[in-house]
């Protein structure tokens, strides 16, 4: 507020100087500056009393009756000048920044009147309220500017069919539980989803009814995914989940759930198709606490097992544990 409050007082022509309950010169405007032809930086700090030839007592006894009295003129002291002494000096407590301070002018004597006074720091008083509100509304425009681009940032992760991760989303979060595993030494399971024989539904079906089955799909994956996991859709039909620090069984187990459970959609699939209801077929990569695997690899096993589930029949899940000599693509 002082920086603010001393910016405006350099709009008035009168000279006009900020002090503190000690009398010091806080701010200053350039009328006071020629006024008392001195640089304003140099009044800076001075003391009221020594430019107005007072007493230190009478003038901080003025300070006292000044910070009193927030509404009306307090008092005043003649100035002397070297060839008239038709100046006074007027003062009005304030609050800055918490701390009392006194807002001071120099008026020509004739002008000494409480009305005048009153009346420009009125003006000065509403001129700040104008300022003070223009700050608030440019915080709240800064404010509802980085609420959208957090929420651009969300929905740049997200896929728009399923509100899934998409797959930016999901190569950020394996990177980040990749990491947490690494350093916290406990095991981590990679595992591909893929929705099976899903162009036969889409020629049986049609596009629409296959987007319908890719909501219902992830809907059913999502709901046996924890809060420390990441699920997305990865492309077309196919869907990622990381699961941290489970053993290899559990993470079957809810792998062969999650596939259980789209199976009792009871989605009637195409009659080219290898199971007379929608089915998914998962492969997962097992990778042990205090391991060297690189994610290349592990997406590399996970694809193996999803591959030999396809083969095996679908509607089933293969896991296999990463090791320095595990199976590659095929």
């Amino acid at each position: 507020m002082k920086g603010t409050l001393t910016e405006y007082i350099r709009l008035f022509p009168e000279p006009i100087a900020i002090v503190n309950s000690n009398g010091e010169i806080l701010a200053i405007n350039d009328g006071a500056s020629l006024f008392w032809q001195q640089d304003a930086q140099e009044l800076i700090g001075q003391s009221l009393a020594v430019l107005l030839q007072q007493s230190q007592d009478q003038v901080q006894a003025w300070l006292k009756l000044c910070q009193g009295n927030a509404q009306m003129l307090a008092a005043h002291f003649p100035i002397p000048q070297p060839e008239t002494n038709h100046w006074v000096i007027e003062g009005i407590g304030i609050n800055l920044d918490g701390e009392p301070a006194i807002l001071t002018r120099i008026v020509p004597s004739f002008c000494h009147n409480q009305q005048l006074l009153a009346a420009q720091l009125q003006q000065l008083q509403a001129e700040l309220a104008r300022q003070v509100a223009l700050v608030t509304e440019l915080q709240q425009r800064q404010q509802t500017l980085e609420q959208e681009r957090q929420q651009l940032q969300i929905l740049a992760q997200r896929d728009p069919l399923t509100a899934l991760g998409n797959r930016r989303f999901f190569d950020k979060a394996l990177s980040r539980l990749w990491q947490e595993a690494q350093v916290q030494g406990h095991p981590l399971t990679l595992a591909l989803i893929d929705i099976d024989d899903f162009k036969a539904y889409n020629d049986c079906y049609g596009h629409l009814a296959g987007d319908r089955v890719l909501q219902q799909v992830a809907h059913t994956l999502k709901a046996h995914v924890r809060s420390n996991d990441a699920i997305a859709r990865y492309g077309g039909e196919e869907f990622t989940l990381v699961l941290a620090c489970l053993s290899a069984e559990t993470a079957l187990q809810i792998l062969n759930r999650m596939r259980n459970h789209v199976r009792e959609l009871k989605i009637l699939q195409s009659k080219a198709a290898c199971h007379p209801y929608i089915t998914v077929s998962g492969g997962l990569c097992f990778v042990p606490a205090r391991n060297r695997a690189t994610l290349t690899e592990i997406f590399a096993i996970a694809d193996v097992a999803l591959y030999q589930a396809k083969q095996a029949g679908r509607d089933r899940c293969v896991l296999l544990t990463w090791s320095p000599n595990a199976p590659s693509n095929p």
